[in-house]
């Protein structure tokens, strides 16, 4: 059994959602110091860079299906780090929610086995997304003027593009990826550019630039506390669904459940209680 691909997409997870927080408070100090709240803005974004890196090679060496799962598993990070850091008193159904993020995480690892790779079905691959985007940007209009709903709406759909992210990276790492490479005639079959260089990675890279602009129009019409976990949900789903649909990956039933908790820590990471009501 390989935890590598597991731990790194738990450190993955955890830079992007601590560099994410780390940027909104970059634009709050900003207006009281403007190169200090700069310079910690600009260190995040470079954080979200790193995250996108480990997230790639993890799911090099594992599975776009394993490290989607994990995806929510950073908001424990982030929660930890709220505490530390931002000295944010921790309640106690965070910690129980830390705790099935920390438990699915491994009972995702006990259960993983490393299978034969399969070539990705580009098709279906495209085909998941277009109708996925195509669906999502439809209930968006249809809801536009309704902004309790539309929200939670747009939110879904900028954690899905994420969501596709990983399938796309193993696209791009696959040998039918790599044939596509802008440098195919220059390097040899097998070189670690040539799944760096193709259109698949300028494709997960447009995809996760999307992600992040997306959202935005989500916080126009909700509070962030009630928009993470249908952002987050749909990062974990997508993958999850699209590795078996496109990528031939197969999760077992209990890494299932493990999703499943995964999920529902993450509910009580980020659902407002009594005590967060306006």
């Amino acid at each position: 059994m390989n935890w590598l691909p597991i731990l790194l997409a738990f450190v993955g997870s955890s830079v992007l959602n601590i560099s994410q927080a780390g940027q909104k408070l970059g634009l709050a100090l900003m207006r009281r110091n403007r190169l200090r709240g700069g310079l910690l803005w600009t260190g995040s974004l470079l954080g979200t860079s790193v995250a996108a890196l480990i997230g790639w090679y993890a799911v090099s060496i594992g599975s776009a299906s394993l490290v989607g799962a994990m995806m929510g598993s950073g908001l424990a990070s982030l929660t930890v780090f709220s505490a530390l850091v931002l000295k944010e008193k921790i309640r106690g159904r965070e910690i129980i929610g830390i705790a099935l993020l920390v438990g699915s995480g491994v009972l995702i690892g006990l259960f993983h086995r490393q299978r034969p790779a399969v070539e990705p079905s580009l098709l279906r691959l495209f085909l998941f997304l277009g109708s996925l985007s195509f669906a999502a940007s439809l209930s968006w209009l249809a809801a536009r003027r309704r902004s309790r709903i539309v929200g939670p709406i747009i939110a879904g759909f900028a954690g899905a593009l994420g969501g596709f992210v990983p399938l796309f990276q193993k696209a791009a790492s696959s040998a039918t990826g790599r044939g596509f490479s802008f440098l195919v005639e220059v390097l040899e079959e097998g070189h670690w550019a040539l799944a760096v260089a193709g259109p698949f990675t300028l494709l997960w890279v447009a995809l996760s630039a999307a992600s992040m602009v997306v959202i935005q129009f989500a916080y126009r019409h909700d509070r962030t506390v009630r928009l993470i976990p249908y952002f987050t949900s749909c990062s974990i789903l997508v993958p999850v669904i699209g590795g078996g649909l496109g990528l031939g990956e197969r999760l077992h039933a209990l890494q299932w459940l493990g999703v499943a908790l995964i999920l529902a820590g993450l509910l009580l990471l980020t659902l407002p209680g009594a005590e967060d009501s306006p």
